[in-house]
């Protein structure tokens, strides 16, 4: 009964995945779908950028000019790398914020 309950612990262990790290870039000048493509392609290619979430990682608000970028919770952001992503795709990156938990936005500096 012991084994049982130690491999009935350690199955749901293995089975809960971490979650990502969220992140939203306001991008001044992203206006439309076309514009939306070449930033969210630019992003995708970045190492630290987990695939499982959003759509391939990224989520584009095109209303608000914003970019919704998930983080693998195994990697760190290298912010100079995502806005340089935003940068080749022709547009200004403004401001950052890591979503929390619990959906406060913390700007970073």
């Amino acid at each position: 009964m012991k084994n049982l309950t130690v491999s009935v612990c350690l199955s749901m262990l293995l089975a809960t995945t971490a979650s990502a790290q969220n992140y939203i870039v306001n991008v001044h000048g992203m206006v439309c779908e076309l514009c939306s493509l070449g930033v969210a392609k630019n992003i995708r290619k970045l190492s630290f950028v987990d695939a499982a979430e959003y759509d391939d990682g990224v989520k584009v608000d095109i209303q608000n000019q914003m970019v919704f970028v998930a983080v693998r919770d195994d990697a760190s952001l290298d912010r100079q790398a995502l806005f340089g992503a935003i940068e080749d795709g022709g547009y200004s990156p403004v401001d950052i914020w890591r979503v929390t938990d619990s959906g406060e936005r913390l700007e970073l500096q």
